[in-house]
């Protein structure tokens, strides 16, 4: 007895309805739970009287009445459980047959003829006739640049650079195309020297490229080194790593050149004015022009030096083996300017206007600027080699050597 029950219990006839109805669903419920509990009695009892499975016969009709769990994944999904699991997406997605994995374009594109082309078909098609055509157009490149058909090359080598294929366009560092596009540059406007030169023979041959194209050279360069810059993610490309060397050779070059131009010109002079009666005036002008040549040529390079100092600062630029031994032997030529310098201010005529004091002071001056830059020089030979640079043994012998400093 609950201690909510009241102690006086109204008779039957004066319970309400409700109160009725609620007595006869416990007395339902509590039937049917007997009736359950009976059942699962019966079926423990004929378990436990019928034989074991090994023993009982299968039968045609026994053999498909094998108990289902329906809430198992595997039946859930259609799967056998003897089978190995399908790869993903599985299971959240289903399996990939052979008949759901062919598109409707696909299928189209399978009948001859074909009732509709698909456009990995037409892509793959254009995709193999631009590369045809790249073969064909760096075909005549190289072939218009061994006859020396600059121009035409040129041309090439414009439409090389505007094929796109796939959508991606063609890249220069592939194939060392970089350095082809270098070379057409400067020679777009080169043209063998009309004036001969007859202290050096051998240099009539070479081609004189005009400060135009040495410009436009090293603005693709430059260009080159800000759009490929060093990463670790390029790392083992074709980088601005590779680029730099090559622009100094190129303003190296340009540097010499130019020089070697105003050499010949100042020759050729000498040569006209060897007959004639102001010889000895032409020959003091002609030893001012040799003067101011080559103080020119030791600006000129000395701009070069500085950029490569700046250069050879910061990583990974400071222990490339390329750069320090490029920049070594740049320390060499440079102390061969100085050295040039002083000797050319020695050369002048003592009616001139620099005194003989300010000329003294001037050579000294050169020379420990030589001295100084074969130092440097060194330093970057050494740290070159140390960095991997295979540096000739006369170069070795030469910076040892302390009577050839000067």
């Amino acid at each position: 007895m609950s201690i909510y029950d009241p102690v006086y219990r109204p008779p039957r006839g004066q319970r309400s309805f409700l109160a009725r109805q609620q007595q006869t669903n416990r007395k339902r419920k509590r039937t049917d739970r007997q009736l359950d509990i009976s059942d699962n009695e019966d079926s423990d009892t004929k378990a436990r009287s019928s034989p074991p499975p090994e023993a009982t016969p299968r039968t045609a009709s026994t053999a498909f009445h094998h108990p289902v769990n329906r809430t198992d994944p595997h039946h859930v999904a259609g799967h056998s459980r003897q089978a190995p699991l399908p790869p993903l997406p599985y299971p959240h997605a289903p399996l990939k047959t052979r008949e759901n994995s062919v598109s409707v374009a696909d299928e189209l594109a399978a009948f001859n003829p074909p009732l509709y082309v698909s456009k990995a078909i037409l892509d793959d098609q254009i995709s193999s006739l631009k590369r045809r055509h790249v073969d064909n157009l760096t075909t005549l490149l190289h072939a218009c640049m061994l006859r020396g058909d600059w121009k035409r090359a040129l041309r090439a080598w414009g439409l090389l650079l505007r094929t796109e294929i796939g959508g991606r366009a063609v890249d220069v560092r592939q194939q060392g195309r970089w350095g082809i596009g270098a070379e057409l540059l400067m020679r777009r406007d080169a043209e063998l020297p009309a004036l001969p030169t007859p202290f050096d023979p051998e240099e009539s041959d070479v081609p004189s490229f005009s400060d135009a194209g040495f410009k436009a050279a090293r603005t693709y360069y430059e260009r080159l080194i800000l759009q490929y810059p060093h990463t670790p993610r390029t790392q083992h490309n074709v980088n601005a790593l590779t680029f730099y060397p090559a622009l100094f050779n190129i303003w190296i070059y340009e540097v010499q050149s130019r020089a070697r131009h105003r050499r010949q010109e100042i020759g050729v002079e000498q040569a006209a004015d060897i007959g004639s009666s102001e010889h000895i005036t032409e020959l003091n002008t002609a030893g001012a022009k040799t003067i101011a040549d080559r103080k020119q040529e030791l600006e000129e390079a000395l701009s070069i030096a500085d950029r490569m100092d700046e250069l050879l600062v910061s990583p990974p630029y400071d222990s490339s083996a390329v750069l320090l031994y490029l920049r070594g032997m740049f320390g060499l030529w440079l102390a061969d300017l100085y050295a040039g310098s002083s000797y050319a201010a020695g050369t002048d005529d003592e009616d001139s206007e620099h005194s003989d004091i300010i000329i003294a002071e001037e050579k000294e001056r050169d020379r420990e600027r030589a001295l100084r830059s074969r130092g440097e020089a060194s330093m970057y030979l050494k740290r070159a080699k140390a960095a991997g640079a295979d540096v000739p043994a006369s170069i070795n012998a030469l910076l040892e050597s302390r009577g050839a400093m000067v």
